[in-house]
């Protein structure tokens, strides 16, 4: 909303799950740096003395029973009150004396979202992030950037500040790990302002474990992407969609074509019906996404209204 925020009400949270090795040392780094914060850990079934630590470290600590990391931040969302939020994970890969760099924007600037780069230090790869998360990253920022015409370099960074109107009027869905695309995918929806800033990144410490599925996680974060792309902009889903099955059609209906020149016959009746049927299902797609993305249009100007009646 490009407002400044003068003497802001702080509050660290810290989805956790089992991070007895870190939890501790992160909540007293960010009570270090940031005394006049209030630190928040919400606890997701850790089994092992997670939530003792974390409350003798000087920590607010709430429990969310359905497991996830996105039911965790959505219900941090719900519950906490402040001016602004940093979001954080709780296995000490985040420097917490960074946030500093993170906040001015949003206290200075009148920024919705400040996003941690762990991409921008080519030292922060090496170690802390596998050649396959790597890999995954390069191709989750190649689509949503795509996609959505963005230029994002980090759409999967854990350590995020936030002001008030961003946290408490975006809707999220996500369930787990999809969580971060989804806020970032909703960020660009809603037209909120979002930076990123480059941030060091390090490895787990040896007896924290990533509960990071690479395989599992990496599709859901897939079909975020794609269920929001049909959700939010659905002419461009749609086109995508009906420009398969034209594209199909036509391919195979130029090939009759070609050969009833030639000969003056439909050699291929089936092949025909099949080209005509995916040229037509590809029109029907498209008249699809028109509909909608006008419905659309009209529910984004009531929001539009909405908030400007607040």
């Amino acid at each position: 909303m490009n407002i400044k925020i003068e003497n802001p009400e702080i509050a660290v949270i810290i989805p956790c799950l089992n991070e007895k090795t870190t939890i501790a040392k992160v909540v007293g780094d960010f009570k270090a740096e940031l005394p006049q914060a209030k630190i928040y850990v919400y606890d997701n079934g850790s089994t092992d003395n997670s939530v003792e630590l974390a409350e003798n470290a000087g920590a607010i600590v709430r429990v969310e029973p359905h497991k996830g990391k996105g039911n965790v931040v959505r219900r941090m969302f719900e519950e906490i009150e402040a001016d602004i939020y940093i979001m954080i994970d709780g296995d000490d890969t985040y420097p917490a004396k960074e946030v500093h760099h993170l906040l001015k924007p949003v206290v200075e600037e009148g920024v919705d979202m400040v996003v941690g780069d762990r991409l921008a230090h080519t030292e922060n790869h090496k170690d802390s992030i596998s050649w396959l998360h790597q890999l995954g990253n390069k191709f989750f920022l190649l689509m949503l950037n795509t996609l959505f015409r963005s230029n994002f370099k980090d759409i999967l960074s854990g350590y995020r500040v936030m002001n008030r109107d961003f946290v408490k009027n975006i809707p999220l869905l996500a369930q787990e790990f999809e969580v971060e695309t989804e806020m970032t995918i909703q960020a660009l929806e809603r037209r909120y302002i979002v930076v990123e800033r480059p941030i060091h990144y390090r490895s787990r410490p040896d007896g924290s474990e990533s509960k990071v599925n690479t395989f599992r996680d990496g599709f859901k974060i897939l079909f975020t992407i794609v269920w929001i792309l049909r959700d939010y902009r659905p002419m461009t889903f749609f086109s995508i969609v009906a420009g398969g099955f034209l594209g199909t059609g036509m391919i195979l209906g130029s090939v009759i074509i070609q050969e009833f020149i030639q000969t003056g016959e439909v050699l291929r009746m089936p092949t025909a019906l099949l080209s005509i049927g995916l040229v037509l299902i590809g029109v029907f797609v498209w008249l699809t996404g028109f509909m909608i993305s006008t419905i659309n249009r009209r529910f984004n100007e009531l929001d539009t209204l909405m908030k400007k009646r607040r």
